[in-house]
């Protein structure tokens, strides 16, 4: 029997209804929490977003608003229907269908016709029909698609819930990839089908049955079988990208990484390798989370088949060897609210053997393993750091022994700003404590080139073409410095700013005794006082829109001739650059070895201009006097700091520097270094950005002088550049190019394309490098990238003959 009635808000037949609305969205809701949220990747680097995994069902406690064109009971078959234009509110939920039946006898629901669910995410679920039974333990879904708002997209031809232990998806795809807007049957540029889908809700894991990949609807990679974790699992073990490729010394390789989820924090990822022409390799890593801190610890190795592979003339040859590996490891431990303590070391078991098997360290041709003690705090800073440099680069130039390379053991390094005032003005205290030791002299010739002390020294004394870049044994170094300085503003708005410091230092050193007069044994003091004044007078000009600022600046410090200059090792005030940048340091030197003394003179002019909107303009131009007292500059140490600095002579070389800024896109940075005598230009950086339509550009331009002092017997004349072309709104063809102005040649070119959509990002690309500053030659190389988002991806890169890749 039949009765059709319009919809009642009240009574019996409203808590069927009531009943049925909650029913029907909750079991919907339970198949879509069943849905994998990552794929190909157990360690959930990254899910694929479904956005589904925390939502809860409907508490049923909420108010529901049913609307339809009527109900259809059935007393026959204890049936109620709703149908036509159906929309069940309830609790942040809405579903939509065409009829919603409740069969009360055999507790079963169905919901069909266009039926669409929206939860309270936005996350959209749109289905033929719906069937499950009230206890939501066994349900069946037909033509199922889900959409999140991370834009996913999950599709299946039907969903099977069964007894509430596992969820299969018959015929599913997956893709994070947005349906095009014209044709939204077309294939997406990519997706995952799957003959079956299975989640197990008791081991939260997601099977996928016969799976491929697609791109453009083409299946490119097919998979019998894999499994991920469900979305209720952050962690779970299991295999990860494989990853596969070819190198001429290696052979065909594969790596099949399994990582293993032991606790909530700490994991073992197991990657064995095998390479056809060189046998199986294990890599290893650790990592481990604890409430104050984290460290990792990662090990590689192999025994070679054949290390004769590896014989390179004119190189170290360091991978000719049965045994290879290395251990990299990284901690950081947070003591209390100030103080952290960690590391970040690597040790190789030569220098090769990072870059042949692309591990641990790959694109460096140095290792720095570092231990450090860290604390900070509103006026206090403190840094205690131990080094070691291992060095990777295989040429056989003596510059590249190990050995003369330092220990640092440690570089301590603190500062202190008071908090009360003195004399109206701050003061500040800094100190720096460097202990350090050598196996050999590090010592080359004015070409650059490793040589022997037996070359280099004669009869005590340093041959001209030589220079000591580090001496072998010990040396230890504390240096103190307080502070003061304030700042007054007098007649006419200018600015005076008084300051006066006092260093001390106290060195040991231990070191070889090959040069006469160097204070390289024994225990030595140095101090220096300095007294000195600032002054500036910013001058402004305003109109409607744009402001002007001219400065001139004055600055005279007041010191002692610099004790014992050139007499003491430098080992870190070797990388003297003098700029508009330096120009009104009290001491250019870079590091503490060396101090600067006598009386000089700063002197420059500064211009800040804002043209409205559009453009800012910044200038510093300036020179610099020794007016007093001995230029530490003209006097050289062993490692000729200070020769042809622009600061050798009494009246220094002019610098300038300017920067442009339209805040349109276009950006343009230039400075330089100007001979005293002529203003020939010994020093020159210019870079410009823009961009123009389309076209994003950029250039630069550098020139250094030839420098046969510190062994730069050739300029450098350089410019580059490079482009990027927006052609279409997911197509971009990018190349770049460096000329050597000086030797006419091409430095490096390369030209590539890429692909980036909201889904996807795709390149390809093919450059030539040429170097001649170290042990790599001219390569031409071709280098591809695939990512997927939510998936990963893949790297793919191929020398003349080699090919390898590698996957994230």
């Amino acid at each position: 029997m039949f009765v059709s009635a319009p919809l009642p808000r009240h009574g019996y037949v409203a808590r069927l209804a009531r009943r049925l609305g909650i029913f029907v969205i909750a079991a919907t809701l339970g198949l879509g929490t069943a849905l994998p949220d990552t794929a190909l990747a157990q360690s959930n680097p990254g899910t694929l977003g479904f956005g589904l995994d925390t939502l809860p069902k409907p508490s049923g406690s909420g108010q529901m608003v049913l609307e339809s064109d009527q109900l259809v009971y059935d007393y026959d078959q204890s049936a109620v229907s709703a149908v036509g234009g159906v929309k069940i509110y309830y609790d942040g939920y809405t579903l939509e269908a065409d009829r919603v039946t409740y069969d009360q006898k055999n507790k079963k629901m169905r919901a069909e016709g266009r039926v669409k669910i929206v939860d309270r995410t936005g996350a959209t679920v749109t289905a033929d029909t719906i069937d499950i039974t009230d206890d939501f333990a066994t349900g069946f879904v037909n033509a199922l698609r889900l959409d999140t708002p991370t834009q996913t997209h999950f599709a299946a031809e039907k969903a099977l819930r069964d007894q509430g232990k596992t969820t299969t998806f018959y015929r599913g795809v997956y893709t994070a990839c947005e349906p095009c807007r014209e044709k939204p049957q077309k294939a997406p540029i990519w997706q995952v089908k799957a003959a079956r889908i299975i989640v197990d809700h008791n081991e939260h894991m997601v099977y996928f049955k016969r799976a491929s990949l697609e791109f453009l609807g083409m299946p490119i990679a097919y998979f019998p079988a894999f499994s991920a974790p469900d979305p209720t699992v952050k962690r779970k073990s299991g295999f990860l990208f494989p990853s596969a490729g070819y190198k001429k010394t290696l052979g065909a390789f594969l790596q099949t990484p399994y990582f293993w989820a032991l606790a909530p924090n700490y994991d073992l990822t197991l990657a064995p390798a095998v390479y056809t022409n060189q046998g199986f390799l294990l890599d290893v890593e650790w990592r481990h989370r604890l409430e104050y801190g984290q460290y990792s610890l990662r090990m590689a190795g192999i025994n070679q088949l054949n290390p004769d592979d590896f014989i390179d003339e004119g190189t170290r040859n360091s991978g000719v060897k049965d045994w290879r590996g290395g251990v990299k490891t990284a901690g950081e431990f947070y003591l209390n609210r100030y103080w952290t303590v960690g590391w970040d070391a690597t040790f190789l078991s030569d220098r090769t053997f990072s870059r042949d098997y692309s591990l641990l360290s790959p694109n460096t041709d140095i290792n720095v393993s570092t231990v450090h003690l860290t604390g900070i705090s509103e006026r206090n800073y403190f840094n205690a750091s131990a080094l070691y440099f291992q060095v990777l680069t295989n040429d056989s130039d003596i510059k590249y022994d190990q050995g003369r390379q330092a220990v640092v053991h440690p570089v301590i390094d603190h500062s202190y700003i008071f908090d009360d005032s003195v004399l109206g003005g701050q003061l500040s205290l800094k100190s720096n404590l460097t202990s350090l030791s050598r196996d050999e002299t590090d010592i080359v010739n004015d070409q650059g080139n490793g040589i022997t002390v037996a070359q280099g020294v004669t009869n005590g004394v340093l041959d001209s073409n030589a220079h000591i870049l580090g001496l072998s044994g010990n040396y230890n170094r504390l240096s103190s410095q307080a502070t003061w300085q304030r700042t007054m503003i007098g007649p006419l708005g200018m600015v005076f700013k008084p300051f006066g410091y006092l260093r001390g230092d106290a060195i040991y050193a231990n070191q070889d005794d090959i040069i006469n007069g160097l204070n390289d044994q024994g225990s030595f003091f140095r101090g220096m006082p300095a007294v000195g004044m600032e002054w500036r007078w910013p001058i402004m000009a305003a109109g409607l829109s744009s402001s002007f600022l001219f400065e001139p600046v004055a600055q005279m410090i007041v010191r002692p001739n610099e004790p014992m200059a050139g007499r003491l090792p430098n080992e870190d005030a070797q990388s003297l650059v003098f700029d508009d940048s330096s120009l009104f340091d009290w001491d250019k030197f870079s590091g503490y070895d060396r101090i600067e003394g006598g009386t000089r003179v700063n002197v420059g002019f500064r211009y800040l201009a804002n043209v409205g909107s559009v453009a800012t303009v910044q200038g510093v131009i300036g020179q610099s006097y020794q007016v007093a007292g001995l230029n530490s500059f003209a006097v050289e140490d062993l490692t000729a700091t200070g020769a042809v600095s622009g600061l050798e002579t009494n009246v220094s070389d002019v610098v300038a520097g300017v920067t442009l800024d339209t805040g349109y896109g276009y950006f343009l940075t230039a400075r330089g270094r100007f001979d005293e005598a002529n203003l020939d230009v010994n020093r020159a950086e210019v870079t410009a950005t823009g961009k123009f339509g389309d076209v994003t550009a950029s250039a630069s331009y550098l020139f250094l002088r030839e420098q046969p002092a510190i062994g730069n017997d050739a300029r450098t004349d350089t410019i580059s550049a490079r482009a990027s072309w927006q052609m279409t709104e997911t197509w971009r063809l990018f190349g770049s190019v460096a000329w050597d102005i000086e030797n006419t040649q091409l430095a490096s070119s390369g030209i590539g394309i890429a692909y980036d959509d909201e889904c996807t990002t795709f390149s390809i690309a093919y450059s030539e490098i040429r170097d001649d500053y170290t042990d790599l030659q001219t390569s031409k190389q071709l280098m591809v990238r695939l990512e997927l988002r939510t998936l990963g991806g893949t790297k793919l890169r191929s020398n003349v003959g080699e090919l390898s890749s590698s996957s994230n």
